[in-house]
């Protein structure tokens, strides 16, 4: 390759690390326990306990005000009353938070000076995609945002660009 056209397209180096994870399970808890070491948890009445929207949409719906904003049906929980634990289990295996679905990016290039001199051109992005990882949703039933997606977790795309002379 002419030396024009290597030091254009040439050498360069490309790295990527990639995630992906499922959520982990969610605790549903009362918004005003009644119970004395204050662990009650809310009665579960139906077995449909997700409204059948993703984060992502329950998070657009909150933002527009259009339809239900809701991850969690709220129709599937009740209020067990005074002193009552309630038979909701700890954790719920089938409602979770949302997962991790990351790429980060990197790339770099090295340029031959002259001998015994190199100049290095580095490139890093991190969140690649710039895709949200959603917060869990509220969890506490009686409460306002019961159900509703109100932050993320992660940080959207960041870059950073480097130079590396070594002489």
């Amino acid at each position: 390759m002419n030396r024009v056209l290597d030091a254009i397209a040439g050498g360069w180096s490309i790295s990527t690390f990639v995630t992906f994870q499922t959520g982990t399970p969610i605790n549903i808890g009362m918004n005003s326990p009644r119970l004395a070491d204050g662990s009650q948890r809310p009665d579960v009445v139906c077995s449909q306990l997700s409204s059948g929207i993703s984060y992502h949409q329950a998070a657009a719906n909150g933002l527009s005000g259009v339809g239900n904003p809701s991850v969690f049906n709220s129709d599937c929980f009740a209020d067990p009353g005074d002193n009552v634990p309630g038979n909701a289990p700890r954790y719920f295996s089938n409602l979770r938070s949302d997962g991790v679905h990351n790429a980060d990016l990197s790339f770099s290039k090295e340029f031959v000076i002259r001998e015994g001199m190199k100049l290095q051109v580095r490139g890093e992005f991190f969140n690649f995609t710039n895709t949200p990882r959603f917060n869990v949703p509220g969890t506490s039933f009686g409460g306002t945002s019961f159900g509703l997606v109100t932050s993320t977790l992660n940080s959207p795309r960041h870059t950073q660009i480097g130079l590396r002379f070594e002489f």
